[in-house]
């Protein structure tokens, strides 16, 4: 067989199924059924068998188009009885690729020829609807700047396939606004800001003018008039905590600075600090979201800013029910809780060098956020769930910082499950909870090239049913105690009848210098199967590894773990063990582990390459498709290999 991988000519007689670029596509052959459906810059592979067929695995090769050879790269994962999925990681936008499938149960090997989508988002070419929130005119005919319209929803109305809508800076009171029709592949509708110029979409309700009286002197509660019942509120600029009872924001029941109520009569607040209004800003949204993209698709929205949205429940800036091939670049979100929501079948949409932030939310007290009933942890980016997979998203290039969830990937149903996902190229910072989560159901979500920092959870796959979830490449730093909950990079445990299957993770580098912090803790055990760890760096400074569980079915090697506590290493399933080698003798984890002062070029300035010295250099082992670039006699362990460039796939080119 190895011969035959060496001769590109060897394969002519074999059958080859070729299908054009489209969104995904499915061909059978043989009794299996296998589909292909393509990113940027990856490939996630199903291969669907009429019946189970035994015991078997599903091999895969890939071969650029025009290249000889083929090359082994990662296998499929078997996610049922009869379902293998896979994906090919990290190639080249815009490529035709041949997939060489092998398997025992085949009646021959099959060869499957696809192409990555190419990375390029054709701007609009026919006419321009100017929008001046300080010139404009909604009776004017938009079609010019002199003659521009006021408002947005105006602009909307008419602009269709190739047109550009062109909004000049100033804010826009606007929401709940529609896009009316779609654009097309080669002609797509453009909403951008003015070049040079600051363009912020407002949801906050102009007509609403507080008039404070005292309502509960001793607890410092204070009232109008209002028959406004918004989910959001703000102060200064900033959220106010929302609380459900009137009785709980006078008795300050959450151990909150400040907070609001209100019941269809009066809005109550209370001010940090006990204090009368004076000259604190108490505003209310007059909007719950700022655009809706209904299965509409071929949008482009571009250098806008959304905040302050909000009235009502599900709340965001945009948002995307069953839409496709949207793009979102370059915006700015900022206190609307959530960002951006997607649902239903929404597919192959993008959202790139965008940032997202909502302060003062990182700051509230943990149990007020999870417990309040109010919904402050939607996060930036939010896959809700649904009975329609949601395909093909890319979200990349992005900033999450002062969250209490950064983005929720994956759908909560496994009816309807986010498949085909790459979450790459982010940086998210100051997360009071968790930086990514999937906690649902997917298949093919690739989290790769990430940097994190300070936060309690760095991935949450809790639950990751389906599978295959890959997490690699990933550099996460600081994380630290929330209250009462313990700082950690990955999250396992949850109370879900969702499962935990198929999460691979390769080459992260994980290193805390806060006190008290394992490298790597698993709390109870929470029905997860097939954890694969390769060729990552846990450092902390507790425990390098912990496990509370006796039950812990996982496949831990080639790790570096280390610790600067210097009587604490390792503590599985109650038993302590205090070298490398005892712990793999009593658990047949980390067999080839290490257990090394990791040597970074400079960690406390974030700098989480290895220095020269690095033991962990050509210490890590060969895993096809991941780290085929290696550099040395084997693959060196963390996030980066020492002497490469950062590939472009993991850094943005803003």
């Amino acid at each position: 067989m190895k011969a035959l991988f060496e001769n590109g000519t060897a394969w002519k007689a074999l059958p080859t199924l070729r299908a054009l670029f489209l969104a995904a596509w499915a061909v059978t052959a043989h009794g299996q059924t296998v589909t292909v459906t393509p990113t940027f810059n990856n490939l996630g592979v199903l291969v669907d068998f009429a019946a189970p067929p035994g015991p078997t695995a599903v091999e895969m090769s890939i071969r650029k188009d025009g290249d000889t050879n083929y090359r082994k790269i990662h296998p499929l994962s078997r996610t049922s009885p009869t379902r293998f999925a896979g994906s090919a990681f990290m190639l080249n936008d815009g490529t035709a690729y041949s997939l060489l499938l092998e398997s025992s149960a085949f009646a021959s090997n099959l060869v499957v020829t696809a192409s990555t989508r190419p990375d390029r988002f054709p701007d609009a070419s026919n006419g321009t609807y100017h929008v001046s929130a300080t010139g404009g005119s909604d009776a004017n005919d938009g079609k010019s700047f002199a003659t521009a319209f006021k408002t947005l929803g105006q602009a909307l109305s008419f602009a269709g396939p190739g047109d550009n809508v062109l909004i000049y800076g100033g804010r826009y009171y606007e929401g709940e606004l529609h896009a009316p029709r779609s654009g097309s592949p080669n002609a797509p509708i453009v909403i951008r800001c003015a070049e040079g110029q600051t363009a912020v979409l407002d949801g906050t309700d102009t007509d609403f003018v507080p008039a404070w009286a005292v309502f509960d002197a001793p607890n410092a509660v204070y009232r109008t008039p209002s028959d406004r019942q918004p989910v959001n509120a703000y102060l200064n600029g900033g959220h106010l905590f929302h609380y459900k009872r009137l009785s709980d924001l006078s008795a300050n029941k959450w151990n909150q600075p400040g907070g609001y109520f209100a019941d269809g009569k009066h809005i109550y607040v209370r001010f940090p600090g006990g204090v009368p209004p004076g000259a604190n800003v108490f505003t209310i949204p007059a909007h719950t979201t700022g655009i809706v993209i209904d299965r509409k698709s071929h949008i482009q929205i571009r250098g806008l800013t959304f905040c302050y949205y909000g009235y009502g429940t599900y709340h965001r800036g945009i948002y995307i029910d069953g839409g496709d091939y949207n793009l979102l670049d370059r915006c700015i979100f900022h206190h609307n809780v959530l960002g951006v929501g997607l649902k239903r079948a929404a597919d192959f949409n993008t959202i790139q060098h965008c940032t997202f932030s909502e302060s003062p939310i990182d700051q509230w007290s943990w149990p007020a956020v999870k417990s309040g009933g109010i919904g402050y942890e939607s996060g930036g980016v939010a896959i809700y769930g649904s009975d329609q997979a949601s395909r093909g998203t890319v979200i990349r290039f992005n900033i999450f910082s002062n969250m209490f969830d950064g983005p929720h990937i994956c759908s909560q149903y496994a009816a309807g499950p986010t498949t085909e996902l790459d979450y790459h190229g982010n940086i998210m910072t100051g997360c009071r909870d968790d930086c990514v989560e999937t906690d649902g159901a997917g298949s093919n979500i690739r989290i790769y090239g990430n940097v994190m920092r300070d936060f309690l959870t760095g991935v949450s796959v809790a639950p990751a049913d389906g599978g295959p979830f890959y997490i690699f490449r990933n550099v996460l730093s600081g994380w630290h105690d929330v209250g009462r909950y313990e700082g950690y990079p990955f999250k396992f445990n949850v109370g879900s009848s969702l499962a935990i299957e198929w999460v691979h993770i390769y080459h992260n580098t994980c290193y805390t210098d806060v006190a008290g912090q394992d490298g790597f803790l698993f709390k109870q055990y929470s029905d997860w199967t097939n954890i694969v760890s390769r060729n990552n760096i846990y450092a902390g400074t507790e425990y390098a590894l912990e496990s509370w569980s006796s039950i812990n079915p996982v496949d831990f090697d080639y790790d570096n773990l280390h610790t600067t506590h210097a009587a604490r290493f390792i503590r599985w399933a109650g038993s302590n063990h205090g070298t490398l080698g005892a712990f793999a003798s009593a658990t047949g984890q980390e067999s080839h582990g290490m257990s090394v002062e990791p040597g970074f070029a400079d960690a406390a300035k974030g700098d989480f390459h290895l220095d020269p010295k690095s033991p962990l250099i050509d210490k890590g082992v060969a895993i096809p498709g991941i780290n085929d670039d290696y550099l040395g006699s084997a693959p060196d362990i963390g996030a980066f290999e020492f002497g490469t460039v950062q590939p472009a796939t993991q850094r943005s080119t803003r």
